[in-house]
């Protein structure tokens, strides 16, 4: 009984805490994933090609080669940026922390 009577107790505290003292304030609450406006990274199913030639190793023609491949078929992951005439694996690993398709 008297467990149970300290484990309402401690529910009713945590229910009427503030939001950020539960963690003992330790910092901000959490505020979820990234919106898509914080995203630094470039969508390529949507750039076009004056924001794609920000990457490295890709220039206006290449840029070119990703909206056209991306009007045959979407890319479902980064890595399906490969297919691009032009992208291989060595281009690939230096733009995969620059790029996102969502």
């Amino acid at each position: 009984m008297k467990r149970l009577f300290v484990h309402l107790l401690a529910m009713s505290a945590l229910q009427a805490a503030p939001a950020g003292a539960v963690d003992g304030g330790a910092g901000p609450p959490d505020q979820g994933p990234p919106s898509v406006e914080q995203d630094p990274r470039i969508n390529i199913n949507e750039a076009p090609p004056e924001e794609l030639v920000k990457l490295p190793g890709i220039g206006p023609s290449r840029a070119e080669a990703i909206v056209a491949e991306r009007e045959k078929r979407r890319f479902r992951r980064i890595e399906d940026i490969i297919r691009v005439p032009g992208i291989g694996r060595k281009t690939f690993g230096r733009i995969r922390h620059s790029i996102r398709v969502r």
